[in-house]
């Protein structure tokens, strides 16, 4: 199978919501490492790695991101469900029903659960499809038998570092799609992971030194690698998966496309 797509199957199956990454990052730096690369970790929790060019005056800055959306625990209701808040900006409708991880940072216990909507049933609740979906009223319902007491809950919870990944669902089809929640931003990191071996493998030279500055962990709260930029570089190159226009279609291949045809430019 196509190595990027190995990479993105990879990426993907490892839990990184803003704030939770080390997992991601350990994975990246012994990647990096068996290529042969030197990466080094940022004070924010990022992964760089620099390619020596011909022309180190001039450099060029490259940036992608693996952190991805999630959410947080903020407090255990009296049932034992758990009330949560965002990370990173989505409605709330969109993850109803999906399976999720609660992530305990302090103890590394793991617990699997759903997010669902507290009025669940058509049957008890009358605005069981009507009601607004908010953070009142959506929940995760933990895969638990016998659950703490509440003042056990509360004193867990108050540790907090206490974070919930969603199922990524990755597939990849016979047709050659691939369907994943978290491709934003894992498809533009495995693209960059996949060229960067290329460049080891091939004993490729580039142009200009170029910081590959690619695995920030904080993009979904609105910074990423903006910070500590070496005076010598003088093109940057963010590369991302968004969407697009009401009218218009992305996709990994689209993505994938587009990065390829950047790079391009950089082994000339």
């Amino acid at each position: 199978m196509n190595q990027t797509v190995e990479y993105i199957k990879e990426l993907t199956a490892i839990a990184s919501p803003t704030g939770f990454t080390r997992e991601i990052t350990n994975y990246l730096v012994e990647t990096l490492e068996k290529l042969g690369y030197q990466p080094i970790r940022t004070a924010k929790g990022g992964v760089n790695v620099t390619v020596k060019g011909k022309n180190d005056e001039q450099q060029r800055y490259v940036t992608a991101h693996v952190d991805t959306l999630g959410a947080i625990v903020r407090a255990v209701k009296p049932d034992g469900r758990l009330k949560m808040d965002r990370i990173g900006g989505f409605p709330w409708n969109m993850i109803e029903g999906e399976n999720c991880t609660v992530h305990v940072a302090s103890t590394g216990k793991t617990v699997s659960g759903t997010i669902l909507i507290h009025q669940t049933s058509c049957h008890v609740y009358k605005d069981a499809g009507t009601a607004e979906r908010t953070q009142d009223n959506m929940e995760v319902r933990l895969d638990e038998k016998k659950l703490p007491t509440k003042k056990k809950h509360a004193h867990s919870v108050s540790k907090l570092e206490t974070f919930i990944s969603f199922d990524p669902r990755t597939v990849v089809t016979e047709t050659g799609f691939i369907k994943s929640r978290h491709l934003d931003d894992k498809v533009s990191a495995a693209i960059l992971l996949n060229l960067l071996k290329v460049y080891k493998e091939e004993g490729v030279e580039l142009p200009v030194t170029t910081h590959f500055c690619l695995f920030q962990s904080f993009e979904e709260v609105g910074h990423g690698a903006n910070s500590s930029i070496p005076s010598q570089v003088v093109e940057y190159l963010a590369v991302d998966m968004g969407a697009m226009g009401d009218d218009q279609q992305t996709d990994e291949y689209t993505v994938s496309i587009c990065v390829k045809r950047c790079f391009r430019s950089l082994s000339l």
